[in-house]
């Protein structure tokens, strides 16, 4: 009996890292596939939730965890404040009541711990898929912008480039293990996840990308040669001069037109406000009007837009500017639409992480510290995201953002107790 319990338990953590492993592969291949594995995963928490619940069985939350869950009650919170205030509709509490549910998994990934070898292994393979379905997307179905048939082409190139990113954390871990076969497969996968990400064109997506990287070589400058450093820097120089000069990718004709979007718009030429950077420009300068008119808890979500299309009316944005129902900057739409209170709920669920990854990055073990590294990788990244687009306004960018911090969260609290128990026997 206790030898068919132990094996229902192991098959049942297969299943559960099976399922966070299916994440990496499928969450660009097809519409919606970042939301399977977690809406999966989480219907599962909600259940063993409710069981643990029943039965009154103990769940000793750790300071950490509590400050997590905090951060995420009171940036929920604040959308159901909003919903009441402004009297908005319900589907304004879809993503809210997810990332609540996504919240189960700090239980359930504590009873079946997700092992570090499922990140390690999928996160590469990931990045090698997006590459592909971009490189498909662009030759093959002559998509102008990769990922555009899937999901926002903006998200779909922020998604690949954080992969690309975890990669390169992944191929430094398996560095310093002195594995260089794997650390070969998973430079060529970070640069993969590069190149997913320049194919869609999400111009936005590479502002962050110098300070993500020389974080990582910051983090680990303890551990690496100035040969592997140069090494790692010529691949991706390489992998984005190949990229660009390759003229299908339409690379030099998107920097090139957001350099005379910035000068037109500057000049006030005609036409200048209704480009891609010139109508960001505007949707920033109709929510710096808004948050100035209502400062503490904001407008409310259908309200803003209501309230942009009338400042078209007024002569302050273009008319192209006015179509949007975010501002293309998170921090400027959360702050116009939930008010100073929303911001300090949206910079609670970037800085509470970031807390928490930042500690367990002085941690004495590797594995702790490789995780810390990837959350905050992952929480840098997404702050860089959402200067020129509203990340969370997307079911897309909710699901990535919370469902990541949760796990790498998660792995790093399993590993501490494991360690724990084997100092203690």
């Amino acid at each position: 009996i206790l030898k068919s319990k132990v094996m229902l338990k192991i098959n049942k953590v297969n299943l559960i890292n099976g399922l966070v492993g299916f994440f990496f592969i499928i969450c660009l291949v097809v519409k919606s596939g970042y939301s399977i594995s977690p809406i999966l995963l989480s219907l599962i928490g909600i259940i063993y939730f409710i069981y643990q619940f029943i039965h009154k069985k103990n769940w000793n939350i750790s300071q950490d965890e509590k400050q997590l869950i905090y951060s995420y009650a009171i940036y929920v919170s604040l959308f159901v404040l909003s919903f009441i205030i402004h009297q908005g509709k319900l589907r304004e509490l879809d993503g809210p009541t997810k990332i609540l549910c996504l919240l189960t998994l700090l239980l359930l990934f504590r009873q079946f711990p997700i092992k570090l070898s499922t990140l390690i292994t999928f996160i590469p393979i990931g990045a090698c898929i997006a590459c592909a379905v971009a490189i498909f997307d662009r030759f093959y179905l002559h998509a102008g912008m990769a990922f555009s048939t899937r999901l926002m082409h903006i998200q779909g190139g922020n998604i690949s480039m954080s992969l690309g990113m975890f990669s390169l954390v992944c191929a430094i871990y398996y560095f310093i293990k002195g594995n260089y076969k794997l650390v070969l497969f998973c430079l060529v996968a970070s640069s993969c996840g590069v190149i997913g990400s320049i194919l869609s064109t999400a111009r936005g997506g590479w502002i962050g990308i110098p300070f993500i990287v020389c974080f990582i070589f910051w983090a680990y400058r303890k551990n690496l040669s100035k040969t592997f450093f140069i090494s790692i820097i010529a691949t991706l120089l390489i992998t984005i001069v190949a990229t660009v000069s390759i003229p299908n990718t339409k690379i030099i004709t998107r920097l090139n037109q957001a350099q005379s979007d910035i000068s037109g718009y500057l000049d006030n030429k005609k036409g200048a406000d209704s480009t891609s950077v010139g109508a960001r420009f505007e949707m920033w300068k109709s929510a710096i009007i808004m948050i100035k008119e209502k400062p503490i808890l904001g407008w409310g979500i259908q309200n803003v837009t209501e309230e942009r299309k009338k400042h078209y009316e007024q002569g302050l944005i273009s008319k192209y500017a006015s179509q949007f129902n975010h501002a293309h900057n998170q921090y400027l739409d959360d702050t116009s639409k939930r008010g100073i209170l929303g911001l300090l709920a949206l910079l609670g669920i970037f800085f509470v992480p970031i807390h928490f990854f930042w500690k367990s990055l002085k941690d004495k073990e590797l594995d702790v510290r490789f995780v810390a590294i990837l959350g905050l990788v992952h929480v840098g990244s997404v702050m860089f995201y959402c200067l020129s687009q509203g990340f969370f306004s997307h079911n897309s960018g909710n699901i990535f953002y919370f469902f990541l911090v949760v796990l790498f969260y998660a792995v790093i609290l399993s590993i501490k107790a494991k360690s724990t128990a084997e100092l203690t026997k």
